[in-house]
């Protein structure tokens, strides 16, 4: 498999002048890449991220490498309500949504009943997509490490292709992300590897796009995307199926 030539997932949390913002886009370009997202969250930056965004179009003027300012921001509730204002999101051209330790009834609070937790994992998620702010899933399912963990084999198909179909319909992308077995500790890269690929595959059958990130937060991680062809290899995505950064 031919290498990406992009990495839509770059943190920058610990990034403060421009000359730190400016080394991860000459890694990108050493990288070979010829687009690089870097990403800004909102729960680091909070009001400051709009000022962000225009720092990294600064940055982005002056470099060969196309630089898309990103953001990333938490689900809240099973409402899909979102951290980040909408006048903040609509700063960005890509916006990552996720889950995580402030999900109201699935990162705490998790409720006593398994078939519970599942239908607030997929509202929560359903009703991130339906604000129309987000561009992509970062990491779905990146429940292995919650108070109550839930692997990508126990995630019922008909409810992956109902949220698959709703991805689709909103042109949400679901990240392929070169960490995204860090979120499973319990379970071997090789299980976990199988397990999501499956998940993949049922996104696949919906139409759904993919965009691959390395989600590192150094300049020695950008671009390395070997997990993510691995996993593309296990689920059968194409090259075609990707979404090009560099259009947006």
């Amino acid at each position: 498999m031919r290498l990406i030539s992009y990495d839509a997932h770059v943190n920058l949390d610990a990034a403060s002048e421009t000359s730190e913002v400016g080394q991860f886009v000459r890694a990108a370009e050493a990288a070979g890449l010829q687009a690089v997202a870097l990403v800004t969250s909102y729960a680091a930056a909070g009001s400051s991220a709009a000022d962000a965004a225009e720092r990294l179009r600064v940055v982005a003027s002056a470099s060969r490498v196309q630089v898309i300012p990103a953001l990333q921001t938490e689900i809240l509730d099973t409402s899909g309500r979102i951290r980040a204002p909408a006048s903040i999101c609509q700063s960005f051209p890509l916006v990552l949504v996720n889950l995580g330790e402030q999900t109201a009834a699935v990162g705490h609070d998790v409720p006593v009943r398994w078939a519970q937790l599942i239908d607030n994992i997929f509202a929560s998620l359903m009703g991130a997509i339906g604000t129309g702010l987000v561009n992509v899933l970062a990491y779905p399912f990146n429940l292995g490490r919650f108070p109550a963990p839930v692997t990508p084999g126990e995630l019922p198909t008909d409810r992956v292709e109902e949220l698959g179909d709703a991805m689709a319909a909103a042109e949400v992308a679901c990240e392929l992300c070169n960490r995204a077995w860090w979120w499973y500790p319990d379970l071997s890269v090789d299980e976990f590897t199988e397990e999501f690929a499956r998940v993949l595959q049922a996104f696949s059958r919906c139409g759904v796009k993919f965009i691959a990130g390395s989600d590192c937060s150094d300049i020695n991680g950008v671009g390395n995307l070997r997990y993510v062809q691995r996993l593309m290899q296990e689920a059968g995505i194409q090259r075609s199926q990707l979404v090009d950064i560099a259009q947006l």
